[in-house]
C-alpha cells in the first residue's frame, strides 16, 4: 500500500475554505528506493513482479469495503528470579478527547486444535498443549487473512505472500482486540489538521491513514478513531510447562512500513517494552496491502512475563504522529517449539556501513537461530522457520540493525547487514529522544562490581547534561542495566546505585534533580542476548528516558 492517502489532503482543503484562507496541497509522500544486496536480486525480482500484481489488483479495488465478514537464580520453569518491583519502562502517549479507547472486550475463553485445519483457524482463541507444534502454543485471533480468507490450499505458515486484499474495511464486532482491523498509533491526532494541515500532512501518510479522513470534521470522539487504536492482543497463556527452553512469537504482520515512513512501532508485553521485537518490526517496509509471518525469540529474561497466565501483547507507536496503517491477523506464543514444517536458510554477512569493511564475531540471529560471523564477516542460518525472516545483527561499539528477507519454504537467500558506529553526542541522543523517547549509552563506565564512574565516561556525561539542559522543564528517567554476570541480589543494587550515580553527577554540574529519576533493572532488560560476550556487553547499558 505504498504511497501517501490523497483524502487527507481533501479535508484540509474543506477546512482551509472554510476558514477562507488560501488553499493548501497536502504533501504526499514517495517512496525511497533502499539498496539490495547483489545476491538477493533473483528472490527480490520474483518478489516484486508478484507485489506488482497484487498491487495492480489492490489500487483497483482501493477504497471499497468488503462485504461483511543465564541468570543464577531460577524456578522450576526454568525463569530467570522476576524482576523486583519497581517502576515500568514510560510508555509514550496517551489518550484525548478525539481518540479515547472504546470499552474492555468479554472474557477470553480458549480452545485447543483438534488437527482439523478448518476448525481450528476459524478459533478466535487458541491453547494447545503438547502437540505437534510446540509443548504449548497460544494464539489470539483467527487465521483468515484478515476477514479476507485464503485461496484454495494457501498456508499462511509456508512463507508465501498473501493475495493482495481490498481497504479500508470495516472490523467485525466479536474480533479479538488487536486484531482484522487498520490500526493507528496513539499519537495520531486527526483534529490536529484543523490546527495545521500543512505540518499534519508534511508527516506523511499511507492508504490505510484514509479512515480518518473525516475525522477533523467530527465532533470527537470519531468512531474510525477509537476503531483504529492500538489495544492489547490478549494472549491467554494459562499454566506454563514445567521446564522451559526457548519461547517464540509469531505474529501474521499486514502493511508495517516504519523503514520507510519513519514512524517509530514499540511492543509490549505486560506493560515492559522489549527491545528485539521493536528492532524487527522497525526495520519492515511491507506494501500491497498484504501480510507475513514473522518469528521472533523472547529472550529467557523476560520469560517471568508470562507467569501471570495473561500475556498483553501491544503494538503502538506512541511518539512520531506519523499516520503508518497497519494489521496484525494473528499472534501466537510458541513454549518449546519444535521442528517447524517450513524452514529456510539465511547466509549473512556483516559490515561497517562506513568503510565497507567486513566485521567479526559479529552475533547474527533470526528466531532461535543464531551464529557468529567469521573473519570474512559471513555466517549461515539453517533451520529458521519461513515468512519475513528478520536477521539481527549486533557488535560492540555499533547499533543493532536488522535486514527483512522475503522467504518462502524451501528457498536459501544471501543478505548484507550494514552496522552504524554507535554515536552519544548530545545531538545523536536527542535524535534518538525524539524517534524513541529514549536513548542509550555505553560511555558511561563504572569501576569493576562499583558504582564509581571512570574518568572516561566524561564525554557522554557531557552529552546527557547538554541534552537535559535543552528540555527545561522536563522529567528525565535514568536507567541502570547490567549483564547476567552473577546474580540477581547482586545486580539489581548495582544498577540501581549507578543509576544514581549518574544523577548525582548531573546534578554536581548544574541539573536540577527534581527532574531527574533513577531506575535500576539489573539484568532483566537486556537488548541483546547474555549467551554471547559481546551481547553482554551491549546489555551493560545507562539509558536516558524522556518521562511525559
Amino acid at each position: 500500500m505504498s504511497g501517501a492517502s490523497h483524502r487527507g489532503a481533501l479535508v484540509a482543503a474543506v477546512v482551509i475554505a472554510v476558514l477562507g484562507a488560501v488553499a493548501i496541497g497536502a504533501v504526499i509522500s514517495a517512496k525511497h528506493s533502499k539498496p539490495k544486496a547483489k545476491s538477493q536480486v533473483a528472490i527480490q525480482q520474483r518478489i516484486e513482479k508478484e507485489m506488482g500484481e497484487m498491487k495492480a489488483a489492490a489500487d483497483a479495488a482501493a477504497g471499497d469495503s468488503p462485504s461483511a465478514a543465564p541468570s543464577t537464580s531460577a524456578n522450576a520453569s526454568g525463569f530467570p528470579a522476576a524482576s523486583p518491583p519497581g517502576a515500568s519502562s514510560p510508555e509514550s502517549g496517551g489518550t484525548t478527547a478525539s481518540n479515547t479507547a472504546p470499552a474492555a472486550a468479554a472474557p477470553v475463553v480458549p480452545s485447543s486444535a483438534t488437527g482439523d485445519r478448518s476448525r481450528d483457524w476459524a478459533l478466535k482463541y487458541e491453547r494447545t498443549e503438547n502437540g505437534p507444534e510446540a509443548d504449548l502454543v497460544v494464539r489470539t485471533g483467527d487465521i483468515n487473512n484478515l476477514g479476507f480468507g485464503w485461496p484454495a490450499g494457501f498456508d499462511p505458515f509456508s512463507g508465501k505472500s498473501t493475495p493482495s486484499h481490498r481497504y479500508p474495511w470495516t472490523p467485525q464486532p466479536n474480533e479479538p482486540d488487536g486484531t482484522d482491523r487498520i490500526l493507528l498509533g496513539s499519537a495520531v491526532d486527526p483534529t490536529e489538521e484543523l490546527r495545521d494541515p500543512v505540518a499534519y500532512n508534511r508527516l506523511g501518510s499511507d492508504g490505510y491513514s484514509g479512515i480518518l479522513s473525516d475525522c477533523a470534521l467530527i465532533k470527537p470522539p470519531c468512531k474510525e478513531r477509537q476503531n483504529s487504536l492500538p489495544r492489547p492482543i490478549i494472549l491467554p497463556v494459562g499454566s506454563l510447562p514445567h521446564k522451559i527452553d526457548a519461547v517464540l512469537l509469531q505474529i501474521f504482520v499486514d502493511d508495517f512500513q516504519a523503514a520507510h515512513f519513519h514512524s517509530h512501532f514499540q511492543v509490549t508485553l505486560n506493560g515492559t517494552r522489549i527491545p528485539s521485537f521493536e528492532e524487527a518490526l522497525n526495520t519492515l517496509d511491507q506494501t500491497g496491502p498484504i501480510g507475513k509471518l514473522i518469528t521472533l525469540r523472547l529472550l529467557p529474561e523476560y520469560w517471568p512475563l508470562l507467569q501471570s497466565g495473561e500475556v498483553k501483547l501491544l503494538i503502538d507507536d506512541p511518539t512520531t504522529k506519523v499516520r503508518d496503517g497497519f494489521a496484525v491477523d494473528f499472534a501466537r506464543i510458541l513454549l518449546n517449539p519444535h521442528d517447524f514444517k517450513y524452514q529456510v536458510a539465511l547466509e549473512i554477512t556483516v559490515r561497517d556501513a562506513d568503510n565497507r569493511k567486513a566485521i567479526a564475531a559479529a552475533n547474527v540471529s533470526a528466531a532461535l537461530v543464531s551464529a557468529a560471523t567469521d573473519a570474512s564477516g559471513k555466517c549461515e542460518l539453517k533451520g529458521i522457520p519461513a515468512g519475513l525472516v528478520v536477521a539481527t545483527a549486533s557488535a560492540p561499539g555499533y547499533d543493532a540493525n536488522s535486514v527483512p528477507v522475503d522467504l518462502p519454504a524451501g528457498e536459501a537467500a544471501r543478505a548484507e547487514i550494514q552496522l552504524h558506529r554507535h554515536e552519544e553526542s548530545a545531538a545523536a541522543l536527542e535524535r534518538s529522544i525524539q524517534q524513541t523517547g529514549a536513548a542509550t549509552i555505553y560511555g558511561i563506565h563504572f569501576d569493576t562490581d562499583s558504582a564509581r564512574l571512570r574518568s572516561d565516561s566524561l564525554p557522554a556525561l557531557n552529552a546527557v547534561l547538554e541534552l537535559i539542559g535543552k528540555h527545561s522543564g522536563s522529567h528525565w528517567l535514568i536507567n541502570g542495566h547490567t549483564d547476567n554476570q552473577g546474580n540477581d541480589t547482586r545486580n539489581q543494587p548495582l544498577s540501581e546505585k549507578r543509576a544514581a550515580s549518574v544523577i548525582a553527577w548531573l546534578k554536581e554540574h548544574g541539573a536540577s534533580t527534581e527532574s531527574l529519576l533513577p531506575q535500576g533493572f539489573g539484568a532483566s532488560r537486556p537488548v541483546a542476548d547474555n549467551a554471547t560476550a559481546g551481547g553482554r556487553a551491549l546489555n551493560r547499558r545507562v539509558e536516558v528516558a524522556l518521562e511525559k
